[in-house]
């Protein structure tokens, strides 16, 4: 009863007997809203992360011919079962509170008026979906890069 999809279900009411170009704006609008949450998120991320040669040694490391060491099991770094719960409930209610236009654009599905809409989206969705995994290979091949400058160079 706490899961989004439940609250998904019962707005699900309310939105079938609103008129196509309502739901369209809507749908809009939530897709807006979600696109600017994504890059608010990875600007985050690109001021947070810094190449790994420009980082300050980590807590608890040392030094060995170049290579860094790092302490897996401390104090510091490990959860209690406490912390665990509240992350999972963080993650819950962060959930429920981005909303989600899967039952609008079902709706939709059904309009033959909102044909042109749904191609759109489709695309929109796929290009957001090719971004996403250029980013991730862009990431993974900086990653790579650091740790080979961790390690003594290229080979």
């Amino acid at each position: 009863m706490k899961s989004p999809k439940y609250h998904d279900i019962k707005n699900l009411n309310f939105f079938y007997f609103q008129t196509t170009n309502d739901l369209i704006r809507t749908s809009e609008g939530i897709a807006a809203q979600s696109a600017a949450r994504q890059q608010e998120s990875i600007q985050k991320l690109n001021r947070l992360s810094a190449p790994a040669s420009l980082a300050p040694p980590a807590f608890g490391s040392a030094s060995l011919s170049g290579s860094v060491v790092r302490r897996r099991k401390t104090v510091m770094l490990s959860r209690n079962l406490g912390t665990m719960r509240q992350a999972k409930e963080e993650k819950r209610k962060a959930a429920q509170a981005e909303p989600s236009d899967e039952y609008i654009l079902r709706i939709l599905r059904m309009r033959p008026e909102a044909e042109r809409y749904l191609r759109d989206r489709e695309r929109q969705k796929q290009r957001l979906a090719a971004s996403q995994a250029a980013q991730a290979i862009v990431a993974q091949s900086m990653a790579g890069t650091a740790a080979n400058r961790m390690m003594g160079g290229y080979r």
